[in-house]
């Protein structure tokens, strides 16, 4: 007895499947094939070279990490009209040695760099063929070489918006190093956080 009511159950539901498998067919939506549009977005899509800076910290794997940061223009900036343009890798350069802030510490991000001294200043050189001279406010002797990674990547995509340029850092002690970034991060996935 309970097997026919469970096949007259079944009756009813395979009746209603069966007519509405015609209609899902006929509502006039073709199939398409998947389409490619490109990468994966990426940090670049959010970054207003005239307003943000991106700083590269150290995650808790070692791994560069790119962080956007909006700028507040000084008094001075904000009276000139014509201050329109990439922020200027002085400040870049110096937010980067500011260390990252409570946010950034909270997302496990750290730096290697020492931090500047009140007043210290960060000189820039543009040079021809896509070279940038820095001089910085510390002794270079002695980073490591994600310090001078954090540095090199974070003056070489101030300068350029694809990080295309050789950078040559030259510190207080006179030593000096030159190199290029070399992480390319538009369509690899790497976050960037606005902060």
């Amino acid at each position: 007895m309970r097997r026919a009511r469970t096949r007259r159950n079944a009756a009813p539901v395979a009746l209603a499947f069966a007519a509405t498998v015609p209609l899902l067919g006929g509502c006039g939506i073709q199939e398409t094939d998947v389409i490619e549009a490109g990468g994966p977005a990426s940090f670049q899509a959010f970054l207003n070279r005239d307003d943000d800076m991106l700083l590269f910290f150290r995650s808790p794997d070692g791994a560069l990490t790119p962080v956007i940061r909006t700028t507040e223009p000084s008094a001075e900036e904000h009276n000139l009209s014509e201050t329109a343009g990439p922020v200027p890798t002085e400040k870049v350069v110096l937010a980067l040695l500011g260390g990252p802030r409570d946010e950034d510490r909270d997302a496990g991000l750290s730096t290697s760099l020492p931090a500047a001294r009140p007043g210290a200043t960060v000189e820039v050189d543009v040079l021809p063929g896509g070279k940038v001279a820095i001089r910085l406010p510390f002794a270079l002797r002695g980073l490591s070489s994600p310090a001078l990674r954090q540095l090199t990547c974070t003056i070489a995509y101030s300068q350029d918006a694809g990080g295309e340029v050789a950078v040559q850092l030259t510190g207080q002690d006179g030593a000096s190093r030159s190199g290029t970034c070399g992480l390319a991060l538009a369509g690899t996935g790497t976050r960037g956080a606005r902060r």
